[in-house]
């Protein structure tokens, strides 16, 4: 074959293939391949490939396994279909399929539902437990103002070391002071509870207050015994009635009256006392030289006539200031007439409106400042006049201020208020040096409400501050805060200006908190006074504060509860005694009451052991046998140890059950029946325990929840679908404790006799309990089926 054939034949083969592929001719040399070849890995590897990825394509593509479209495939794959429901498919072309699906869309629906309640659950229960630690972070923070200007004290306590001799007694919190205090309020209410006549407590405060080293602390006691003077507690709102009743302003009036004429006695001698008209004239004799009368206008026996009668109104000695003044000559018996009307009680609208003109043309402009003190001070001229060359001290002023005020006017007398509390304050008063000062000048004024918190600041004060805010709350004259969650010290806009508000309750809280555990009688006698008060759920505030002391005194601590609410006097009876809380039994509120509300709150917080015996005490036996059985199932299968809680709890159920077999408590039939299911189940387990395999067999075959035989199956499960969530907890124990009996009484059959149909029996009851585990309406724990099936397979 020649040449020229041979190139024909290769035409016609590349005309063929031309013609039965379309892919185009690639016409390269084997020095194009190369360099194509390295171009590719260039790319390959700028684009990030590293030398593993190239050798992991070479290895795959060599098996024929193409990675770059694999790693679509993995990328394009998501779990959120998981658990979405299936697509639904038509009835009328598969019947067994769409059945699959809608049981398997159930079966995912109930998933979806379970998972979202257990997560709104579990976010209910967080934001709860953030809101309950946010309200007592910020009690805490109320309880640490200082002053309405919101500062804060640093509770930050450091560490201390105490070393306490092991025979050392338990000793009060109390100081000799703060006992005298206790002991007069506990007799106080004393009498109240037995039904006696209700005495003044402010009385009593400053009668106790005359043993006291600090001549300033029984003034203050006795300015408050003077300006409350009240026959009967008042029962309506005391910031308003203080405003609108005059009592308080003469009160307060009639005490500064007494306190100088005893201040100028002091000076011109006790002598004069008794007969103001002579201690009037003396002083001013004494008072004032010749040089000191330039400037006064009128004299009456060579002494100045307007000191005098000053004077003598300021000792409270109106008829003094009468004689003077008719002494004086008949140009001034008007003026006369005018004093004697007032202290009868009686208004001479001509000769004030007489003497209110003649004050305008010619005593304004007068040199005596005395006489235009008098003017001023009983016709109301000039209000906001400070009379400096008059009033020399705080006592005058005050004294001048509230004697311009007429019995009616609550406006002047709120004025007066804020001239004190707001525009001077405890700067101008200088009231960290002067506190006794500032105190009766609030007290004064009617502010009580300031004065006592002002003294509640102070370490050395609060003590008193405390009982001063009692006595007062007891005759109806402490205006209480609307909440007891509120400031110390808070203003409410519905009340006169600059009136305050005072929570009794946190200051009583505040002060009780450092005795309350050891001298718990003294913390409940202070927490009574809170008796007509409510917290934000209404309840009472004295059950309340007990409530509060015994759940937070500790799981362990129940020295505090047999205190409070006694001793059960035998193990077989509920009959409590003793217990201090008794003598404050009343209508209202009495122990079992307040047991059963202790007890639920014990219970809200997990500590069943102590709720039930609270409940037990209140007579919810219902209640506590409800508890108890809770209790049980969680112990119920566990090993007894001495001292243990299990072995505590068999105790008192067994107390309980003596209980009920007596008729002593009546509970609810399906409780207990439940409870003593779980006790027969508690000597199972016991007997159990102590390999008494026989006599564990009998207790269980009593209560009838396993089968012996195939054939009981059905009727235990039928028991079964009539247990409460407490036993069918234990369920799954029991199964296996009584699988391991019969598996030992078997290993022992083995052993010893060989009697065929007593084994045989014991494979019986063996797959008799097998099927009801494999029958139950819920799942077991893995581990109990995996046992059970480990134990019968033993027994084959």
């Amino acid at each position: 074959m020649d040449f020229n054939t041979l190139l024909q034949r290769a035409e016609n083969l590349t005309k063929k293939v031309e013609a039965e592929c379309e892919l185009p001719r690639v016409e390269r040399t084997l020095q194009q391949v190369l360099q194509a070849t390295t171009e590719l890995h260039s790319r390959v590897t700028q684009t990030g490939g590293s030398g593993k990825d190239i050798q992991a394509h070479i290895l795959l593509g060599s098996k024929g396994v193409d990675l770059p479209k694999l790693n679509q495939k993995l990328e394009a794959l998501s779990t959120r279909k998981t658990f979405e429901p299936l697509d639904i498919i038509k009835a009328d072309t598969d019947v067994c399929t769409f059945l699959k699906s809608e049981r398997e869309n159930a079966i995912l629906s109930v998933i979806e539902d379970t998972n979202k309640n257990i997560s709104d659950t579990v976010s209910k229960q967080k934001w709860s437990h953030l809101n309950s630690s946010w309200n007592e972070e910020k009690t805490r923070l109320l309880d640490a103002l200082i002053a309405p200007s919101q500062n804060f004290i640093d509770l930050q306590r450091l560490p201390e070391h105490t070393s306490l001799h092991a025979f050392c007694q338990p000793r009060s919190s109390l100081d000799n002071l703060e006992l005298s205090y206790a002991q007069e309020l506990r007799q106080y209410n004393e009498l109240l509870l037995k039904g006696n006549q209700r005495p003044n407590l402010v009385q009593k405060f400053a009668q106790l207050s005359s043993s006291f080293v600090d001549s300033r602390l029984t003034d203050m006691w006795t300015l408050l015994a003077c300006v409350t003077q009240i026959d009967e507690p008042q029962c309506s709102d005391p910031i308003k009635t203080r405003q609108e009743r005059p009592e308080f302003i003469l009160h307060a009036k009639s005490y500064l009256e007494r306190r100088y004429k005893t201040y100028i006695a002091s000076l011109v001698g006790e002598s004069y006392g008794k007969h103001s008209y002579q201690l009037v004239l003396a002083y001013v004799s004494h008072r004032f030289s010749a040089q000191q009368t330039i400037g006064l206008v009128d004299t009456v026996g060579g002494r100045p006539l307007w000191p005098l009668v000053y004077y003598g109104l300021r000792c409270g000695a109106a008829d003094a200031a009468v004689n003077f003044l008719r002494e004086a000559g008949p140009s001034h018996e008007e003026f006369a007439q005018l004093i004697s009307d007032r202290n009868a009680g009686e208004i001479n609208n001509r000769i004030e409106s007489q003497l209110r003109l003649q004050y305008a043309n010619k005593i304004r402009n007068s040199t005596d400042a005395y006489k235009k003190a008098v003017y001023c001070i009983l016709l109301g001229c000039d209000v906001n006049e400070v009379h400096g060359e008059v009033a020399k001290t705080i006592d005058d002023f005050l004294w001048i201020k509230l004697a311009m005020l007429k019995p009616e006017d609550s406006t002047g007398y709120g004025k007066l208020q804020s001239l004190i509390l707001e525009k001077y304050g405890e700067k101008y008063f200088n009231a960290a040096q002067q506190w006794h000062l500032y105190f009766s000048t609030l007290a004064l004024t009617g502010q009580f409400e300031a004065a006592i918190e002002f003294l509640a600041r102070r370490d050395n004060t609060c003590v008193h501050a405390v009982h001063m805010a009692i006595a007062l709350h007891e005759l109806g004259l402490l205006g209480g805060a609307r909440s007891v969650s509120q400031p110390l010290l808070s203003i409410d806009i519905a009340d006169p200006t600059p009136l305050r508000r005072f929570n009794l309750a946190r200051l009583i809280r505040q002060y009780t908190q450092r005795f309350e555990r050891s001298d718990t009688i003294e913390a409940l006698h202070y927490y009574f006074t809170l008796r007509c008060l409510r917290d934000s759920k209404g309840r009472n505030m004295f059950v309340t504060c007990i409530c509060d002391l015994l759940v937070e005194s500790g799981v362990l601590d129940t020295s505090i509860f047999d205190m409070i609410f006694g001793r059960r006097q035998t193990e077989d009876e509920d009959d409590f005694r003793g217990g201090i809380f008794r003598q404050f039994d009343c209508p209202e509120f009495n122990t079992c009451t307040v047991a059963v509300l202790v007890a639920e709150e014990l219970a809200s917080r997990g500590n069943f052991e102590m709720a039930v015996r609270l409940y037990e005490l209140g007579g919810k036996y219902t209640l506590a046998i409800k508890h108890m059985s809770i209790l049980l199932a969680q112990v119920v299968q566990l090993p007894a140890f001495d001292g243990s809680q299990r072995v505590r709890l068999g105790q008192e159920a067994h107390r309980f059950s003596k209980l009920l077999a007596s008729g002593k408590i009546e509970v609810d039939a399906k409780m207990k029946a439940s409870f003593l299911l779980l006790l027969d189940l508690l000597v199972f387990f016991n007997l159990y325990d102590e390999e008494k395999y026989t006599a564990a067999l009998e207790q269980l075959q009593r209560t009838q929840l396993l089968p012996n035989t195939t054939d009981e199956v059905s009727v235990c499960m039928a028991n079964v679908k009539r247990l409460n969530g407490e036993v069918i907890k234990i369920l799954p124990d029991v199964m296996v404790a009584a699988m391991e009996i019969t598996e030992s009484q078997y290993k022992q059959l083995v052993a010893t006799s060989h009697d065929q149909s007593q084994m045989q029996q014991l494979r019986q009851r063996a797959k008799a309990i097998s099927n009801m585990a494999a029958s139950m309406p819920y799942r077991l724990p893995y581990d109990t089926n995996r046992r059970l099936v480990q134990l019968e397979l033993i027994m084959h």
